[in-house]
């Protein structure tokens, strides 16, 4: 399996402290949720973000592989 973009949702706002944990995926609020996007590089690495949504205590409410054809940036002012 090569390499594909995610966009992850969790519930409500993830805290400022969190977020040095999830640096490597562009982070956007859409309230209620946060969403997180970013490119992984096997299923292996989706087990393990799921994982330290957990251990961070984050509610996962969707996890969706985006087509390749589709963007996974989100438009300019959202915060990576």
């Amino acid at each position: 399996m090569s390499e594909a973009s995610y966009q992850v949702r969790v519930s409500g706002v993830i805290p400022a402290e969190l977020l040095s944990e999830l640096h490597d995926l562009t982070v956007s609020v859409e309230p209620p949720e946060t969403v997180l996007h970013g490119c992984l590089p096997d299923q292996s690495a989706v087990v393990g973000l799921i994982s330290r949504l957990h251990g961070l205590g984050l509610r996962l409410v969707e996890v969706r592989r985006l087509p390749a054809d589709e963007d996974p940036v989100p438009p300019p002012g959202i915060a990576r």
